[in-house]
């Protein structure tokens, strides 16, 4: 019996068991320390180099998004991986098991993320349980830092803080995010023109509205067909295209509630709407509210009750009312001023506005 060899051939055969239940271990310790990092995490794996150091400005610009989200962004390169907390002044670097070559191949196998030469970065959002919500390898044409800046910023302006929503933050911030990374990549899915045969006559220039899309908006009962950017929101497409300037840009953050319309019969922020995601479905805007010379209920307490002093605010008031109304959620004057909190009134007409909506509420009439 040569018991040498024996012992070789058993670690031999053992070698293979052992390697996947290494990566096994470490794919879960990547998981684990993901979910520890924040919900949600942003997930950056990217070609060494590819990060760098970004611009202050950018820097300063990525860390306001972040905060504003509450997410987390983890960087991963061959040579440098941290986790970058927006309220942290200092990098918490990856742990470094999971840092090794072997780590990084347990990172590839558990979310499919690799950094090529061809594809400079992919970036992954990750939701509390470390699942992938959303995923996309690509080149940035205006860089990784200016292209992450933009989608986080685009995410923001769409993530309806407004507890008056029936879903939780959470889960808006990360649909927010996933309907920001697949516009922020759109381009890169484009397929690339074929190069011009010899001789062939030079093509025609393409025109700066290329990346706009058809969109169907159907506003105070009347069907409107627009081109607009995928980056257009509701608002922008109503006082802009549309001329209906009744919704007022406040804050523009979703703060104030002076843009408040109903869409699908629900008050919305149009500042924090996608004109696309609003499309075929039923938008009423505070100059669709009245019938032809007769005010709205709303309306016309508004005037009696003196519920006004600038006005700028006005627009958004009635309709964030008007949706109030809809919902049958308030009985008391202190709920009226809970689920109309969401609208600021700078001037202080705040007890009027109460009285405006109650009085309405009170006398039974259809709104």
């Amino acid at each position: 019996m040569d018991l040498p060899h024996q012992r070789a051939g058993y670690a031999f055969c053992l070698a293979p068991a052992m390697f996947h239940v290494q990566t096994d271990a470490l794919a879960a310790a990547w998981r684990a320390w993901l979910c520890g990092v924040g919900a949600p995490a942003v997930l950056i794996v990217a070609a060494d180099g590819e990060w760098g150091t970004p611009d202050r400005r950018l820097l300063d610009g990525i860390r306001g998004e972040l905060r504003a989200l509450g997410a987390a962004l983890v960087v991963v390169t061959e040579g440098r991986s941290f986790c970058f907390r927006p309220d942290v002044d200092r990098d918490e670097p990856v742990p470094e098991r999971l840092a090794t070559g072997a780590g990084m191949r347990a990172l590839h196998g558990l979310y499919g993320v690799e950094a090529a030469a061809q594809v400079p970065f992919t970036l992954t959002l990750l939701d509390e349980h470390g699942a992938v919500r959303a995923q996309t390898s690509a080149r940035a044409e205006g860089g990784l830092h200016a292209t992450l800046l933009a989608t986080l910023r685009s995410a923001v302006e769409n993530t309806r803080a407004d507890e008056r929503v029936l879903f939780s933050r959470r889960e808006v911030v990360l649909s927010s995010l996933t309907a920001a990374l697949a516009l922020s990549f759109a381009a890169s899915c484009r397929p690339h023109a074929k190069p011009p045969s010899p001789g062939a006559p030079p093509a025609a220039s393409t025109p700066s509205t290329a990346r706009e899309i058809l969109v169907t908006l159907v506003v105070n009962g009347e069907t409107h067909q627009l081109e607009l950017e995928p980056r257009v929101s509701l608002l922008d497409a109503l006082r802009e295209r549309l001329a209906l300037t009744g919704t007022k840009k406040g804050c523009d953050h979703g703060q104030c509630g002076a843009c408040t319309v109903l869409l699908d019969a629900r008050r919305v922020n149009a500042c924090l709407i996608l004109a696309v995601m609003a499309q075929n479905k039923p938008i009423t805007t505070i100059e669709g509210l009245s019938h032809g010379e007769n005010l709205h209920p709303l309306q016309a307490a508004f005037v009696k009750e003196d519920a006004l002093q600038c006005g700028y605010c006005t627009p958004g008031q009635i309709m964030s009312a008007a949706g109030l109304l809809r919902e049958k959620r308030a009985h008391t004057d202190d709920e009226v001023r809970e689920l109309m909190s969401g609208n600021i009134c700078r001037c202080g007409a705040y007890v009027n506005i109460v009285r405006a909506i109650r009085s309405v509420q009170e006398s039974g009439v259809p709104t």
